[in-house]
């Protein structure tokens, strides 16, 4: 049975690849949506009817993978350089203990989605101190739902739009009954939420938030008045973004998705593989002759790319190189998207979702 991981085993998380990547806030937070779990051996740990897209890293034990294209399994031991990577990497189509086993699992979505982030959320540090602009890494370094439900194509456009705002002690941000307008995250300093009680009145406080807290979205998703008021309770700064920016970029933006298939051709045509994922990621596997631009190197290097030439940008689940094909596309660049990145390509009985 699965057991959250104590706090030793949150450290042991940085032994792999890509988790090693990760900032510290966000591999802490990943530890809290992970599990541990064992296998006795000939135990099967996944096979190509796994229906939930995982990541699974080997802590201890011997297990024996079945991968595309190879005729024999591929042994892999706890510690070695194969075990740093995911038991479950583009490619793998099974894998059975060979002794006893201890593993962690990670849900696959979960984790493509916070490599996604942070990999823009690098991108965007960088630009900050680049441009001495308002570090809009500070809208992904929290992670929020609202901003999960933004394509991450639409990620950069979203940074554009954002626009900070100086706040005062007791200054009314928002007010209960009010009209939606703007959504907004805490930069710094700390605001105090409250309510009207129905029966009496009476303004009740419901919680103190600060840096990195987000409020205002509910209403601008269902077009509802403003549920409670939010009030600075010291100086500070605002980021702030207008309703109908937030709408829009809720909508999926238009690119050109190809499969394996349309993907082979292009090839053929003189296309050109771009893989968009971390550079150990890329070491680990890829496809022919393909060249990698991380995402969050994309816009410091994209004079590197041609627009005589035609793109097609992949890495796992075709997240990330999505967000990189939306800022290519924007410069004048041919480029497509590999539907469902490496894993629908090198496991197709595993789709992505």
């Amino acid at each position: 049975m699965a057991d959250q991981l104590s706090e030793i085993e949150q450290d042991q998380l940085q032994r792999f690849e890509p988790l090693a990547t990760l900032a510290g806030h966000r591999l802490e937070q990943l530890a809290t949506l992970t599990s541990l779990d064992t296998a006795e051996p000939s135990e099967v740990i996944f096979d190509e009817h796994l229906t939930e897209k995982q990541a699974i890293f080997l802590l201890e034990g011997d297990v024996e993978i079945t991968a595309k294209g190879k005729p024999d399994p591929i042994r892999v031991t706890a510690g070695d350089v194969k075990a740093r990577f995911s038991l479950t990497n583009p490619g793998y189509l099974s894998a059975v203990a060979v002794t006893p086993c201890k593993f962690i699992r990670i849900d696959g979505d979960v984790l493509d989605m916070m490599m996604a982030w942070d990999q823009l959320a690098t991108a965007e540090t960088k630009a900050a101190a680049d441009d001495s602009q308002v570090d809009n890494s500070k809208f992904l370094n929290g992670y929020h739902k609202s901003f999960q439900q933004i394509p991450i194509a639409h990620i950069n456009e979203l940074f554009e739009r954002v626009e900070p705002i100086p706040v005062d002690q007791g200054e009314l941000i928002i007010q209960e009954g009010d009209e939606g307008d703007y959504f907004y995250l805490i930069e710094y300093g700390v605001a105090r939420v409250t309510r009207k009680d129905p029966e009496t009145g009476e303004e009740v406080h419901l919680a103190d938030i600060g840096e990195g807290a987000s409020f205002g979205e509910d209403a601008l998703l269902t077009s509802n008045k403003r549920n409670a008021t939010v009030r600075m309770d010291t100086r500070g700064v605002l980021l702030r973004l207008y309703k109908d920016d937030f709408l829009e970029l809720l909508s999926q933006p238009v690119l050109n998705w190809v499969d394996g298939k349309a993907a082979a051709e292009l090839i053929k045509k003189g296309a050109k593989w771009l893989d968009v994922r971390y550079g150990i990621e890329f070491q680990q596997s890829r496809l022919p002759n393909a060249i990698n631009m991380p995402l969050h190197e994309l816009r410091e290097r994209m004079d590197e790319l041609s627009k005589n030439e035609h793109y097609i940008c992949y890495c796992n689940s075709g997240r990330r190189s999505s967000a990189a094909a939306y800022t290519m596309a924007k410069e004048g660049i041919k480029v497509s998207v590999l539907h469902g990145g490496l894993y629908e390509l090198l496991t197709p009985v595993r789709k992505a979702s």
